[in-house]
């Protein structure tokens, strides 16, 4: 993981210093937007290089249990998801708790009735 965050440190540095570089005598917004997302993002690498990470590349929980159907390709994860058990369990207590949706009060006997 240290070499990907170091060459993700390396791009996004180097992309600013190409915005930096570019930006006329009155930036736009639009300018300053691009800059300082790009350095966030070179913060974010340069900030996870001294990371130690485990199997699990959690910040959280670094050394936990690896989820088993990360990579399966017959079942694969949901979107967002990671490697980390004890987060995807969380994810999935979650999404198993989303409240329904109800309909509008105005619609609610037609709803009923076709439900």
């Amino acid at each position: 993981m240290g070499y990907a965050h170091l060459r993700e440190l390396q791009t996004a540095l180097t992309t600013a210093s190409d915005i930096a570089s570019a930006l006329r005598a009155e930036p736009t917004r639009r300018d300053a937007d691009q800059l300082v997302d790009v350095l966030r993002r070179a913060l974010t690498a340069a900030s996870s290089l001294g990371a130690e990470t485990g199997p699990t590349g959690c910040a959280v929980h670094p050394h936990g249990a690896v989820d088993p159907l990360y990579g399966d390709p017959e079942d694969p994860l949901p979107p967002g998801y990671g490697r980390c058990l004890l987060c995807n369990d969380r994810r999935r207590r979650a999404d198993a708790h989303r409240p329904r949706p109800q309909p509008h009060p105005r619609f609610r006997r037609h709803w009923r009735q076709s439900a």
